[in-house]
């Protein structure tokens, strides 16, 4: 059983189901972003361990609740609390092993490049009330779930609108039609606040987050969670409301706004 805490900021556990053996697989990362992580699941023991939870291990498993399984993990602990390696707090001791090369990469300039071929929809995603609004735009929403209704909207950790979102735990996500791009440049120059909304026509939803009456479709959603993962956030929402208009989608490619073909 392995945890692997990754240089994208995820912690999976890697062969669940291997009761022989524990260790902590750490990719190449700063100090400080490595405490960080190493905080959420448990504490460093010298330059060579860390304590875990048995808790953690559960929670990061995919087979946890199956009784095999679980038989299994009780094992497991009860051989390592034998043999001397669960502290007086429950704590397992778990030894560190480290990648010495970071996983290959591409350059900025060849990812960012990239990217710019994924031809994306536009959205204007949207908390706060009509009183206090915040919103930006993002054309990294993406659709999760059905069952349950689940949509995700990846957001910048330095964006300024991040902790705003996150105070308030409720977005809104109006996709935006061909004709919004009056829309998009506001929200990009103005400053966070009222004068973003301005010049469209926006009301309260029946949660009281600011939709745009002219959206393609509209969601009102409860974020349930997010995920850091690299430099951005998966804020993940449980869709609660919804509203649809028929007209032609706003769409990116390579930094221009394309018009889709009628035919």
């Amino acid at each position: 059983m392995r945890i692997h805490i990754t240089d994208a900021g995820a912690i999976t556990l890697i062969e669940p189901a291997n009761f022989r053996g524990l260790d902590v697989l750490i990719d190449p990362l700063p100090a400080d972003r490595l405490n960080r992580l190493v905080a959420r699941i448990g504490r460093f023991e010298g330059e060579e361990h860390i304590r875990l939870a048995p808790a953690v291990l559960k929670f990061l498993s995919p087979l946890a609740g199956d009784p095999e399984w679980d038989k299994g993990f009780e094992g497991m602990i009860a051989y390592a609390t034998k043999a001397g390696w669960v502290d007086e707090a429950g704590l397992v001791r778990a030894h560190i092993t480290r990648e010495e090369a970071a996983p290959a990469r591409i350059t900025l300039d060849d990812f960012r490049g990239t990217m710019r071929r994924l031809a994306a929809g536009v959205s204007a995603v949207t908390t706060g009330t009509m009183e206090a609004p915040v919103g930006m735009v993002a054309s990294s929403v993406v659709s999760i779930s059905a069952e349950p209704p689940l949509v995700g909207v990846f957001v910048n950790e330095t964006s300024s609108s991040l902790p705003l979102f996150q105070q308030q735990g409720r977005m809104a996500i109006n996709i935006l039609g061909l004709d919004h791009g009056s829309i998009v440049g506001r929200f990009v120059k103005s400053a966070q606040g009222v004068d973003r909304f301005e010049g469209a026509d926006w009301v309260a939803g029946k949660t009281g987050l600011p939709l745009l009456t002219e959206a393609l479709a509209a969601m009102e959603c409860r974020i349930i969670t997010e995920v850091s993962l690299g430099t951005h956030k998966l804020l993940v929402g449980r869709i609660e409301t919804t509203t649809l208009r028929d007209d032609r989608p706003m769409v990116q490619f390579d930094g221009t706004t394309l018009r889709l073909s009628e035919e």
